[in-house]
């Protein structure tokens, strides 16, 4: 399974057509996103991957991504832990997730919900463009066809979440790096 993600990841451009990709296959190349960045991000200690508890998905603003998560969760674990996705509702409770999506169907919302789980262990991801100066820790990117991600250390930081080098290495452009 990991490999295939691993490919979808690699190869997303190749799914995508100049004039843009079907919504089922963009969202099934951001939701094996979703997927392989949870195998890539340390949570602090105390977090409820040592009792074994689900890793908990909110996703907001994307009904779509979010049954595709739903699919994988179904048959994928992520780190010997079950995946939980919650499909999030306007001004709904944000408590005991790992991982945020906010889709672009959100963004009017995006800040208020970037700013409501700041400075906690949240993985934050998002899909719009100026989302990182916005808070953001993940946000996927469209370059030349391709659905590509850049990094905020800064923000990652600041919630107490390590992003492993392996996923800095095929990121489109990370900020908060030391030159």
């Amino acid at each position: 399974m990991w490999r295939l993600l691993c490919c979808l990841m690699l190869s997303a451009g190749s799914a995508l057509a100049v004039d843009g990709a079907p919504a089922d296959i963009e969202n099934q190349i951001k939701a094996s996103y979703l997927y392989k960045f949870a195998t890539y991000v340390d949570w602090p200690a105390g977090d409820a991957e040592q009792s074994g508890a689900p890793l908990t998905i909110g996703v907001i603003g994307a009904d779509s991504l979010g049954e595709e998560l739903k699919k994988l969760s179904l048959k994928y674990a992520v780190r010997n832990r079950p995946v939980q996705v919650r499909m999030l509702k306007p001004g709904g409770p944000l408590d005991g997730l790992q991982i945020l999506f906010v889709g672009q169907h959100a963004d009017a919302r995006a800040q208020a919900l970037i700013d409501s789980v700041a400075g906690q262990p949240v993985l934050t991801v998002t899909e719009s463009a100026g989302m990182l100066a916005a808070g953001s820790v993940i946000n996927l990117v469209r370059v030349d066809e391709r659905i590509r991600f850049e990094v905020s250390l800064s923000h990652a930081k600041s919630g107490g979440l390590k992003i492993s080098s392996r996923l800095l290495d095929v990121a489109y452009k990370i900020e908060g790096k030391a030159p």
